[in-house]
């Protein structure tokens, strides 16, 4: 990817910690079938309590959003574990609009996401789980996620059953 085509390199860009109601982006985000597809729930109903949650995580400081022109364009969010056993791992979930993916937005999210993680909140480990040949897969590796395992026919998605992949990336050494 040229420099030109990163908005990343732009002075109209910023990351900033997620606000609620930084529930409308995501429910935008989630109205494009393209996007919607590679995450878990599927009816309308589901889709809105995942986003009532998702949002809700900004009150934790566990969310970035990117935002262009002052427009919320992405965002990556921690699912802190309520549990003391498991505290110290969580999942991520990332999305960016449609129209600014492949612009650095998704790596620049999730590389902050990642430190942020690292530093404010301790944790060993982020995961991600995607399904079929999400192209977040090769984003995470890019950023040292591993591959953890891969469960095939695990979703259906346009009718035919793809697999779900689960990555990790050890936030004890580098990163």
């Amino acid at each position: 990817m040229s420099n030109k085509e990163k908005i990343t390199e732009d002075k109209d860009y910023d990351i900033r910690f997620s606000y609620y109601t930084d529930e409308n982006f995501l429910k935008e985000a989630m109205e494009e079938e393209e996007v919607r597809r590679w995450y878990p729930p599927s009816s309308d109903s589901d889709v809105q309590i995942f986003i009532r949650n998702w949002a809700g995580f900004a009150r934790y400081k566990c969310s970035l959003t990117a935002c262009y022109k002052g427009e919320a364009i992405g965002m990556a969010t921690i699912f802190l574990m309520p549990y003391v056993k498991v505290s110290h791992l969580a999942m991520v979930y990332l999305v960016v609009k449609k129209e600014f993916q492949g612009k650095g937005v998704g790596y620049s999210l999730l590389k902050n996401i990642n430190h942020l993680a690292k530093t404010n909140f301790n944790l060993t480990s982020l995961h991600i789980e995607v399904f079929g040949n999400c192209p977040m897969i090769s984003l995470a590796k890019e950023l040292g996620y591993k591959e953890l395992f891969t469960q095939k026919n695990f979703v259906e998605l346009d009718g035919k059953m793809e697999s779900r992949t689960i990555l990790e990336v050890d936030l004890k050494g580098g990163s």
